[in-house]
């Protein structure tokens, strides 16, 4: 398992930035983009389109150096669309040209996530430059092919079609040393390896860094040079951490290129570059233990980044002088620089997600743990201050928001959307008042979880006796488990046990009857619904149970129960769209008719459910109730969220146009029926419950995994009964549908009805 391992980007270190050598070309654009000048090269790239016509060679050539100049800068979306208007005639130009056009495009549409339109140009380049018999072009397409594989090697044809790729352009570019690019594809190819961990490859990525380290050296002193060094120790770094056996070996090969880095940059004396060199030594001395020295060398590389003004590396730096300031003690200064790191990563967070080619854990490994160990600092501090004390409120509000700063910034990331929690008016804070309710944000700390709880008298925190892995271990077991109808109850008591045992007397003494649950990591998976006490009774019989992806990302505002209007839409048939199939799902018909008969409204179904017509009424009328019975799925990333219409995929972003068109200010409920997670995706799970506040209604109701028709038809009906004709709350109208099933044996257990959420506001 990949450790973290802050990571600065300085280049294109995957694949290399084109320059054409033509006489045309001035010699100070193809310089700017070598040394990673990217800014400067648009600029100057601007002012020269200038002196050429449209559409022509020359035009074309500056349009696919600026797209490749705005993708390192991970302006993908702005680099796509520069290219797309020349697609209708990129095939009259040279194969130089078309085969470099299709592979930056391939490789914008690969860093998007939209693999299969990736894979369609990178097979398009590869095509052309066969016909072409240009080797070098080949090799290109290739690498670009290779690192396309790289990026899903999570399915085991795609590592080695990954290795295959690397391996053949290896072969055929072997006469072409000279331009630096076989020593990249050696990098590339021991990237695999390293990154996929795999025991029987190791003498291969060895042997692959070994040849790339020694013929990089051979290059002349460049700033290309030092980063693609770079490249090559944090790779030593990570086999390092991945391999005791060869540790010691690894630590020492990087530290040397470190010190040969620094000696090549007192030659050139690029500051981007000594900014990384450095940042790197300390991360490498933290790693061995060497505080003083990590923090002297990460403030050397502050220095040098603020000269340069990069966000990003002063993100990472001060990110690394908080947790090396926490190690040794100086938790003051530790906050500080967590402070610092946050401010600095606030305005480029849109960019870290568009930066790694893998889009595997790249909030949870660049962003959410900066948040977390901050979090867990003032944690740590309200343990040492009297409870109910100015002091004590104020650490705990601390570690409460910053919490609530990284649910925010991580849906963000899941919708690639910068506004979606800032759209929102009305939303619920630590001082409102609420009730009988009680609010459980479960912190998942590195070593050990954390609660904190927000009672109607004030706060409590505490750790679960648990190490965080084994917590982890027993919620992947029953997320697994009970879906199938599998054992659940030890494990379940076990999770009542740890979590609402200690709360129990303080829940009951301050008559808390709901309780609102901001669930974090694993935990989000599973709802507290399951939880099973001694007596042998399910949470839910005791307790109203709400999910919320946080507190300040929840509406107020009741229901409107006298006059409900709903649009209905559900699909029935069989589909395949994009080459997924969807099963039929038959009883979505009776679903709504029974609905239908206690919520009036218009109904679309099959052939009518198209998103022109959700469109055309959702615009025309004044619905408080929006019902998708459909297949639906939710991911950890925008492509992979989506809900099934009868011609197409609806979006999340796509639902929230749609329902910001709505004559009412906001859906008071938006029910997702047939719709699932991902299954063990626990930001998939998050992105559900942060489904709601994407749309704009103030509450949706979702399941996290598939349910039996029967069950689902009943808790939905019943649910709406119990809302709009016993005038419950929401809260209380899902645990009485849900109650009902539990009477029944046959649907006593929690496969059947605990997978049903209220997310969001619960009145």
């Amino acid at each position: 398992m990949i450790k973290n391992i802050p990571q600065i980007i300085f280049i294109l270190c995957f694949s290399s930035l084109h320059v054409w050598a033509t006489p045309n070309w001035t010699k100070s654009i193809d310089q700017l983009i070598i040394d990673g000048h990217y800014e400067r090269a648009i600029v100057h790239l601007d002012q020269l389109q200038k002196k050429y016509n449209p559409l022509s060679k020359d035009d074309l050539q500056i349009q696919i150096l600026k797209a490749g100049a705005l993708k390192a800068l991970g302006r993908h979306i702005q680099a796509k669309n520069i290219l797309l208007p020349h697609l209708k005639i990129i095939d009259k130009y040279t194969p130089e040209i078309s085969v470099r056009f299709y592979n930056t495009l391939g490789s914008l549409h690969a860093y998007l996530s939209q693999t299969s339109k990736a894979s369609q140009f990178y097979h398009k380049a590869l095509q052309i430059s066969k016909q072409s018999g240009q080797v070098i072009l080949y090799c290109e397409t290739l690498n670009e092919i290779g690192l396309l594989y790289y990026a899903h090697m999570d399915k085991l044809h795609h590592y080695h079609a990954a290795i295959d790729a690397f391996n053949q352009a290896l072969k055929n570019v072997s006469p072409l040393k000279k331009n630096g690019f076989h020593a990249q594809l050696k990098i590339n190819l021991a990237r695999v390896y390293v990154i996929k961990n795999d025991k029987n490859h190791t003498k291969e990525a060895l042997q692959s860094l070994k040849e790339a380290k020694e013929y990089v050296f051979k290059f002349p002193d460049t700033f290309r040079k030092g980063c693609l060094l770079l490249d090559i120790a944090r790779l030593y770094e990570i086999m390092a951490m991945n391999n005791k056996k060869n540790r010691k070996d690894c630590i020492r090969k990087a530290h040397h290129i470190y010190v040969e880095n620094e000696k090549l940059n007192k030659k050139i004396n690029d500051h981007r570059l000594a900014a990384g060199i450095y940042f790197q030594i300390g991360h490498l001395y933290e790693d061995t233990k060497q505080f003083e020295d990590a923090i002297t060398l990460t403030q050397k590389s502050i220095f040098y980044a603020q000269q340069t003004n990069d966000s990003y590396v002063l993100y990472q730096n001060n990110w690394q002088l908080g947790r090396l300031n926490r190690k040794i003690g100086k938790i003051q200064k530790a906050i500080k620089y967590y402070n610092k790191a946050i401010k600095h990563l606030a305005p480029i967070r849109q960019q870290i997600y568009h930066r790694d080619l893998t889009k595997q854990n790249i909030f949870d490994r660049n962003i959410k743990p900066a948040y977390l160990e901050l979090s867990e600092i003032y944690f740590n501090l309200a343990d040492s201050t009297p409870p109910k004390s100015e002091k004590y409120d104020h650490y705990i509000h601390k570690a409460w928001h910053t919490m609530d700063e990284v649910k925010s910034a991580e849906l963000e990331d899941i919708f690639d959307d910068p506004c979606v929690s800032y759209q929102k008016d009305n939303n619920l804070q630590l001082n409102s008042k609420l009730g009988s309710a009680a609010v459980i944000y479960f912190i998942p700390f590195s070593k050990q979880p954390g609660l904190i709880i927000l009672l109607p008298n004030g706060f409590k925190h505490l750790r679960l006796s648990i190490d965080t892995k084994k917590f982890n271990q027993k919620i992947y077991r029953l997320r697994k488990d009970i879906p199938e109808w599998g054992i659940f109850e030890e494990d379940a008591s076990e999770l009542y046990q740890l979590i609402i045992s200690p709360l129990y007397n303080d829940l009951k003494k301050q008559k808390v009857t709901t309780l609102v649950v901001a669930s974090d990591g694993a935990m989000r998976l599973l709802p507290f619904s399951i939880f099973f006490s001694p007596e042998e009774q399910f949470l839910l019989e005791e307790f109203e149970i709400v999910t919320i992806p946080a507190l300040h990302l929840t509406r107020l505002g009741e229901t409107n129960r006298k006059s409900p209007n709903g649009l209905f839409c559900g699909i029935t048939q069989a589909h395949t769209i994009d080459g997924l199939k969807f099963e039929a799902l038959p009883r979505i018909s009776k679903e709504l008719d029974t609905i239908t008969k206690i919520v009036p409204g218009d109904i679309f179904m099959d052939e009518a459910f198209t998103v022109s017509n959700l469109e055309s009424k959702i615009t025309e009328k004044k619905y408080s109730v929006v019902h998708l019975a459909t297949h639906g799925e939710f991911g950890s990333i925008p492509e992979k969220t989506f809900l099934l219409t009868h011609d197409d995929k609806l979006t999340m972003n796509s639902l929230e146009k749609l329902i910001n068109k709505s004559q009412s200010s906001s859906i008071d409920i938006l029910t997702l029926s047939a719709c699932q997670t991902a299954i063990g995706d626990e930001r998939a799970a998050f992105g559900l419950a942060g489904g709601a506040v994407k749309a704009g209604a103030k509450c949706a109701i979702a399941t996290l995994w598939s349910v039996d028709d029967y069950a689902s038809q009943k808790i939905i009906s019943d649910f709406y009964r119990n809302v709009y004709q016993n005038n419950y709350s929401k809260a209380k109208a899902m645990q009485q549908a849900q109650l009902a099933l539990i009477e029944k044996i046959q649907f006593w257990h929690p496969a059947v009805w605990s997978a049903f959420l209220v997310i969001g506001n619960w009145y």
